[in-house]
């Protein structure tokens, strides 16, 4: 997980969208795959539902993920150069959320006491 996690965390918008493209689905399929992320194939309609895309994924779609996926990247391919962006930066943020939610990244309890305990963290809370 660490490692689908720091490749997400590199995914960046290029100027060449055939390059953006083949990165964004080199994460997109794995994710999708990931039954660590999304136990249940309905689960993976809360991110899908984000994407802008040209035609509705339809419900059956979500029996099979191999599909689902199919049909997300044929989506993905019709995008304009906006409309990636935009769903590569819903991907990344809802993502990494969850990967955060998991906790399942395999950090070191050091790593993990210095961010629970961060400086950051109690002054966000007086505001």
């Amino acid at each position: 997980m660490r490692v689908l996690w720091k490749r997400i965390k590199l995914l960046e918008v290029k100027k060449d969208s055939s390059q953006t493209r083949m990165d964004f689905y080199g994460v997109l399929i794995p994710t999708l795959l990931s039954r660590k992320l999304f136990k249940s194939n309905k689960d993976l309609k809360e991110l899908t539902n984000k994407f802008k895309v040209q035609t509705e994924i339809r419900d059956y779609l979500y029996d099979n993920r191999t599909a689902l996926i199919a049909k997300i990247i044929r989506e993905f391919e019709k995008n304009t150069k906006e409309e990636l962006e935009y769903n590569v930066k819903v991907f990344k943020k809802k993502v990494l959320e969850m990967i955060d939610q998991t906790g399942d990244l395999s950090t070191n309890e050091v790593t993990h006491i210095i961010n629970k305990y961060s400086r950051n963290q109690w002054e966000d809370q007086d505001e």
